[in-house]
């Protein structure tokens, strides 16, 4: 009996690096049968170094150990988006994956805008990604968009239909660094994705309450 437990769980351990494996190769092919064949799940939690923190999010105050971080958790989601896979993405959502999982507190959605993948924001966001859901620290994903690059990726959020009571404040304070290049955001004005920032907000005050 404990031969045959043994046995199992090697099997399960080399599905695990096969799938892995066939993630940071884009082998959505690879993906598919084995998924197909139900020999591993899609929501798999997979322990990846991380050096940037991309994947993770903390509570803040949270206590962290005085060393840094090196790896994470994430999903085959949240994997296919670090890596810019938008075909292991495709099939990953096709068999289910939970689009919103937090396995280290963000979601893929996050972690999609955190690296500016505007076309892994549209895939994720068309199959029903929660455009509002929290990071464990307290951020949406518009929160994230703070570069000139994830620009597109906040105008995607904005156009999909963001809450209007969250997020505003990010795009303030970009805009408040490079006014030349950032998207327009005005006091009684539209900002191209037709959010609306009521007169005499401070930038620096909490996410808008509409």
């Amino acid at each position: 009996m404990e031969g045959t437990e043994s046995t199992a769980r090697a099997s399960t351990k080399s599905t695990k690096k096969t799938f892995l494996e066939a993630l940071k190769a884009n082998d959505f092919g690879k993906l598919k049968a084995l998924l197909v064949q139900r020999k591993i799940d899609v929501d798999t939690v997979f322990e990846v170094e991380d050096e940037n923190m991309v994947l993770a999010s903390y509570k803040q105050g949270y206590w962290l150990p005085n060393y840094k971080l090196k790896s994470s958790w994430a999903t085959g989601l949240h994997l296919s988006v670090l890596f810019g896979h938008t075909e292991s993405l495709l099939v990953l959502l096709d068999h289910h994956a939970t689009i919103n999982c937090r396995p280290n507190g963000k979601t893929p959605l996050h972690v999609a805008c955190e690296v500016a993948n505007v076309e892994c924001v549209k895939i994720l966001c068309d199959h029903g990604a929660k455009l509002n859901a929290y990071s464990l620290s307290g951020h949406t994903a518009l929160h994230l968009c703070t570069t000139e690059s994830s620009i597109v990726c906040a105008k995607q959020l904005v156009w999909r239909g963001l809450s209007r009571s969250r997020g505003i404040t990010e795009i303030q304070r970009f805009t408040s660094r490079s006014p030349a290049k950032a998207p327009t955001v005005r006091p009684g004005a539209p900002w191209q994705g037709g959010v609306q920032t009521p007169s005499g907000r401070a930038r620096d005050e909490p996410p808008l309450q509409f």
